[in-house]
C-alpha cells in the first residue's frame, strides 16, 4: 500500500507557562519535521521549562526520527517523568508499547 500524498503539512506551536512548556504538533512527525521539534524543545528549556507537555492529538504519523525527538526531550530534562504526552493516536501508543517506552512517557 502506498503512503498517501495528501498528508497534511507538519505544524508546530509552543508556549511556556511558568515552568511548563507545551508543544502542539500536527501532521507527520518524521525525519523532515523532527528537527523543528528539537529546536522548539531547546527553546523551551532555555526559557526555563522544567517539564514538557506534548500534544500529539493531530499527529497522523510518527517514525523513528520522531520517536528520537521525544527521547531527546526527555534526556535533556534529566530523564525524569517530566515529558508527558497528551492525546496520542492509537498508532503512537502502539509504537511506545512496541519499543518498550510506555513507562517513559506518561499520558496526560
Amino acid at each position: 500500500m502506498n503512503k498517501s500524498t495528501d498528508s497534511s503539512p507538519f505544524t508546530l506551536s509552543h508556549v511556556l507557562e511558568g515552568s511548563t512548556g507545551t508543544l502542539l504538533l500536527s501532521g507527520e512527525l518524521d525525519a523532515s519535521s523532527a528537527p523543528q521539534v528539537d529546536e522548539a524543545v531547546d527553546q523551551l528549556i532555555a526559557g526555563g521549562a522544567g517539564e514538557l507537555l506534548i500534544d500529539l492529538g493531530e499527529v497522523t504519523f510518527i517514525d523513528s526520527s520522531g520517536l528520537r525527538s521525544l527521547i531527546r526531550a526527555r534526556k535533556n530534562l534529566g530523564n525524569s517523568d517530566v515529558v508527558r504526552l497528551r492525546n496520542p493516536q492509537v498508532g503512537t501508543v502502539r509504537l511506545l508499547e512496541i519499543t518498550g517506552l510506555t513507562d517513559q512517557f506518561p499520558i496526560a
